[in-house]
Protein backbone atom coordinates (compact mmCIF):
# COMPACT_ATOMS: atom_id res chain seq x y z
CA UNK A 1 0.00 0.00 0.00
CA UNK A 2 1.20 3.51 -0.85
CA UNK A 3 0.25 6.57 1.22
CA UNK A 4 0.32 10.02 -0.35
CA UNK A 5 0.86 12.95 2.05
CA UNK A 6 -0.21 16.54 1.40
CA UNK A 7 1.89 19.71 1.66
CA UNK A 8 3.89 19.95 4.89
CA UNK A 9 5.07 23.59 4.72
CA UNK A 10 7.82 23.05 7.25
CA UNK A 11 5.82 20.92 9.69
CA UNK A 12 8.71 18.45 9.65
CA UNK A 13 8.03 16.65 12.93
CA UNK A 14 4.39 15.96 12.05
CA UNK A 15 5.37 14.78 8.58
CA UNK A 16 8.04 12.39 9.87
CA UNK A 17 5.68 10.93 12.51
CA UNK A 18 3.09 10.28 9.81
CA UNK A 19 5.59 8.78 7.38
CA UNK A 20 7.11 6.48 10.01
CA UNK A 21 3.69 4.89 10.63
CA UNK A 22 3.41 3.86 6.98
CA UNK A 23 5.35 1.42 4.86
CA UNK A 24 5.58 3.55 1.71
CA UNK A 25 4.87 7.25 1.23
CA UNK A 26 5.09 10.03 -1.33
CA UNK A 27 4.86 13.59 -0.05
CA UNK A 28 3.28 15.64 -2.87
CA UNK A 29 5.43 18.79 -2.62
CA UNK A 30 5.97 21.87 -0.47
CA UNK A 31 7.76 19.87 2.20
CA UNK A 32 9.64 23.03 3.13
CA UNK A 33 13.05 24.57 2.66
CA UNK A 34 15.13 22.20 4.83
CA UNK A 35 15.39 18.46 4.37
CA UNK A 36 17.30 17.11 7.37
CA UNK A 37 14.09 15.45 8.56
CA UNK A 38 14.43 13.02 5.66
CA UNK A 39 17.61 11.55 7.16
CA UNK A 40 15.54 9.38 9.52
CA UNK A 41 13.36 7.98 6.70
CA UNK A 42 14.36 5.16 4.36
CA UNK A 43 14.75 6.70 0.87
CA UNK A 44 13.72 3.40 -0.70
CA UNK A 45 10.31 3.66 0.98
CA UNK A 46 9.66 7.40 1.41
CA UNK A 47 9.78 9.78 -1.55
CA UNK A 48 9.16 13.50 -2.12
CA UNK A 49 7.80 15.40 -5.14
CA UNK A 50 9.04 18.99 -5.50
CA UNK A 51 6.49 21.78 -5.14
CA UNK A 52 6.69 25.53 -5.52
CA UNK A 53 7.74 26.02 -1.88
CA UNK A 54 10.79 23.78 -1.93
CA UNK A 55 14.50 24.63 -1.93
CA UNK A 56 15.78 23.72 -5.38
CA UNK A 57 19.34 24.58 -4.38
CA UNK A 58 19.54 21.48 -2.16
CA UNK A 59 16.52 19.19 -2.57
CA UNK A 60 18.31 17.01 -5.13
CA UNK A 61 20.95 16.20 -2.49
CA UNK A 62 18.45 13.87 -0.80
CA UNK A 63 17.81 10.42 -2.32
CA UNK A 64 14.16 10.78 -1.30
CA UNK A 65 13.61 13.41 -4.02
CA UNK A 66 11.97 11.89 -7.10
CA UNK A 67 13.31 14.46 -9.58
CA UNK A 68 11.64 16.58 -12.23
CA UNK A 69 9.31 13.94 -13.70
CA UNK A 70 9.20 10.24 -14.44
CA UNK A 71 7.77 6.88 -13.57
CA UNK A 72 8.12 5.26 -10.16
CA UNK A 73 6.94 2.08 -8.50
CA UNK A 74 6.52 2.15 -4.74
CA UNK A 75 4.49 -0.03 -2.39
CA UNK A 76 3.11 -2.01 -5.31
CA UNK A 77 1.80 1.14 -7.05
CA UNK A 78 3.16 2.35 -10.39
CA UNK A 79 2.75 6.08 -10.93
CA UNK A 80 3.92 9.00 -13.04
CA UNK A 81 5.11 12.13 -11.22
CA UNK A 82 5.72 15.74 -12.27
CA UNK A 83 7.03 18.44 -9.96
CA UNK A 84 6.45 22.15 -9.49
CA UNK A 85 3.82 24.85 -9.46
CA UNK A 86 3.53 28.62 -9.76
CA UNK A 87 3.76 30.72 -6.58
CA UNK A 88 1.03 33.33 -6.56
CA UNK A 89 2.77 34.92 -3.54
CA UNK A 90 6.20 35.20 -5.18
CA UNK A 91 6.23 39.00 -4.76
CA UNK A 92 6.27 38.46 -0.99
CA UNK A 93 9.17 35.99 -1.12
CA UNK A 94 12.95 36.33 -1.36
CA UNK A 95 15.00 34.63 -4.08
CA UNK A 96 17.19 31.91 -2.59
CA UNK A 97 15.56 32.17 0.84
CA UNK A 98 11.97 31.07 0.26
CA UNK A 99 11.52 31.26 -3.52
CA UNK A 100 13.41 29.61 -6.38
CA UNK A 101 13.15 30.41 -10.08
CA UNK A 102 13.21 26.65 -10.73
CA UNK A 103 9.79 26.19 -9.11
CA UNK A 104 8.34 25.37 -12.54
CA UNK A 105 9.89 23.13 -15.17
CA UNK A 106 11.10 24.70 -18.39
CA UNK A 107 9.42 23.84 -21.68
CA UNK A 108 12.27 21.52 -22.74
CA UNK A 109 11.78 19.34 -19.65
CA UNK A 110 8.03 19.33 -20.24
CA UNK A 111 8.55 18.07 -23.79
CA UNK A 112 10.61 15.15 -22.46
CA UNK A 113 7.97 14.45 -19.82
CA UNK A 114 5.23 14.57 -22.44
CA UNK A 115 6.93 11.91 -24.54
CA UNK A 116 7.42 9.63 -21.55
CA UNK A 117 3.79 10.16 -20.47
CA UNK A 118 2.53 9.47 -24.00
CA UNK A 119 4.57 6.27 -24.15
CA UNK A 120 3.63 4.89 -20.72
CA UNK A 121 0.02 6.12 -20.33
CA UNK A 122 0.01 5.79 -16.52
CA UNK A 123 -3.03 4.74 -14.49
CA UNK A 124 -1.92 6.91 -11.52
CA UNK A 125 -0.41 10.41 -11.58
CA UNK A 126 1.09 12.24 -8.58
CA UNK A 127 1.91 15.94 -8.93
CA UNK A 128 2.07 19.07 -6.85
CA UNK A 129 -0.29 21.11 -9.06
CA UNK A 130 -3.08 19.92 -11.36
CA UNK A 131 -4.25 20.53 -14.95
CA UNK A 132 -5.63 24.01 -15.54
CA UNK A 133 -9.03 22.58 -16.51
CA UNK A 134 -9.68 21.37 -12.96
CA UNK A 135 -7.81 23.96 -10.87
CA UNK A 136 -10.91 26.23 -10.56
CA UNK A 137 -12.66 23.37 -8.74
CA UNK A 138 -10.14 23.67 -5.90
CA UNK A 139 -9.98 27.45 -5.57
CA UNK A 140 -12.12 29.50 -3.21
CA UNK A 141 -15.10 31.15 -4.93
CA UNK A 142 -14.02 34.39 -6.58
CA UNK A 143 -10.30 33.55 -6.34
CA UNK A 144 -8.14 34.81 -9.18
CA UNK A 145 -6.95 32.18 -11.66
CA UNK A 146 -3.29 32.57 -12.62
CA UNK A 147 -2.29 31.07 -15.94
CA UNK A 148 1.05 29.34 -15.57
CA UNK A 149 3.30 26.88 -17.35
CA UNK A 150 2.77 24.03 -14.86
CA UNK A 151 -1.02 24.08 -15.10
CA UNK A 152 -0.75 24.28 -18.87
CA UNK A 153 1.79 21.44 -19.02
CA UNK A 154 -0.31 19.16 -16.81
CA UNK A 155 -3.35 19.97 -18.94
CA UNK A 156 -1.41 18.89 -22.02
CA UNK A 157 -0.62 15.58 -20.33
CA UNK A 158 -4.27 15.09 -19.40
CA UNK A 159 -5.29 15.84 -23.01
CA UNK A 160 -2.99 13.03 -24.18
CA UNK A 161 -4.22 10.43 -21.69
CA UNK A 162 -6.76 10.40 -18.86
CA UNK A 163 -5.41 8.30 -15.98
CA UNK A 164 -7.69 6.58 -13.49
CA UNK A 165 -6.39 8.65 -10.57
CA UNK A 166 -4.55 11.98 -10.23
CA UNK A 167 -3.48 13.10 -6.73
CA UNK A 168 -1.95 16.47 -5.88
CA UNK A 169 -1.69 19.14 -3.17
CA UNK A 170 -0.94 22.85 -3.71
CA UNK A 171 -4.50 24.15 -3.12
CA UNK A 172 -4.73 23.04 0.53
CA UNK A 173 -8.26 21.67 0.33
CA UNK A 174 -9.62 18.19 0.85
CA UNK A 175 -11.72 17.59 -2.24
CA UNK A 176 -12.12 15.27 -5.20
CA UNK A 177 -13.77 15.70 -8.59
CA UNK A 178 -14.24 13.49 -11.62
CA UNK A 179 -13.32 14.70 -15.11
CA UNK A 180 -13.68 12.24 -17.94
CA UNK A 181 -12.12 8.96 -16.83
CA UNK A 182 -10.04 10.58 -14.09
CA UNK A 183 -10.68 11.03 -10.39
CA UNK A 184 -8.75 14.10 -9.21
CA UNK A 185 -7.93 14.17 -5.50
CA UNK A 186 -6.58 17.31 -3.84
CA UNK A 187 -4.95 16.81 -0.43
CA UNK A 188 -5.06 19.37 2.34
CA UNK A 189 -1.91 20.06 4.37
CA UNK A 190 -0.60 16.75 5.73
CA UNK A 191 -3.75 14.93 4.68
CA UNK A 192 -3.20 11.33 3.64
CA UNK A 193 -4.61 9.27 0.80
CA UNK A 194 -3.98 5.54 0.40
CA UNK A 195 -3.71 3.61 -2.83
Amino acid sequence: MLTLIGDAHGQYDRYVKMARKRDYTVQVGDLGFKYGCLDCLDPERHKVVGGNHDNYSIIADWPHYLGDFGNCSLGGVDFFFYRGAYSIDRQDRTIGLNWWAEEELKIEAFMEARELYRKTKPRVVVTHDCPELVSPDFLHPGARIYQNITGWALQELFNIHEPDLWVFGHYHVSKSVKRGCTKFVCLNELETFEI
